[in-house]
């Protein structure tokens, strides 16, 4: 198994859960996401140690993602006034080890645009059944982990295969 499809696997397999505790309560189980982070980054330790290869500069990818995604999820958190909440910025962490460095920001953007495409669709729904007019400010929250995984498993996808 190449080292693309192991940490395809861990990532899912942490991600996905997470997204779907966070789609039913709107929390983040960060024991949880903290132990994905642990398997990733073990992943990018002790793969190239088994083949002979370890150096820094293994780790220098996948942490310039984490600093990148926290910085502008923590940038994020403040522009909305902390609607953008800790678990979400704690989880855009294993996107990121997933990812690495250029796809972080692909992967972001994809989270960010079908979060609010998934928004604006609600609301139209929202407007029509209550025959209000459709309203542009928030006025209800989404949980925001499962578009964060689902951009990253996007910006993977669209730049590995395509």
């Amino acid at each position: 198994m190449t080292f693309f499809w192991l940490k395809t696997a861990v990532f899912l397999l942490f991600a996905v859960p997470a997204a779907m505790y966070d789609w039913r309560h709107f929390r983040v189980p960060l024991w949880y996401v903290a132990l994905g982070m642990a398997a990733l980054l073990s992943l990018y330790v002790f793969h190239p140690f088994v083949a002979g290869a370890i150096t820094v500069r293994v780790l220098k990818n996948p942490l310039l993602a984490v600093a990148s995604s926290l910085v502008i999820y923590m940038f994020a958190r403040f522009l909305t006034g902390g609607a953008l909440g800790w678990g979400d910025v704690f989880f855009s962490v294993l996107p990121a080890l997933f990812t690495g460095f250029p796809l972080v920001f692909f992967s972001i953007a994809f989270a960010a645009l079908s979060g609010i495409l998934f928004y604006l669709a609600l609301s139209v729904r929202d407007s029509w059944r209550k025959k209000q007019p459709f309203i542009f400010r928030p006025v209800f929250a989404i949980p925001y982990v499962p578009f964060t995984t689902f951009g990253a498993v996007l910006a993977v996808a669209l730049f590995r295969f395509f």
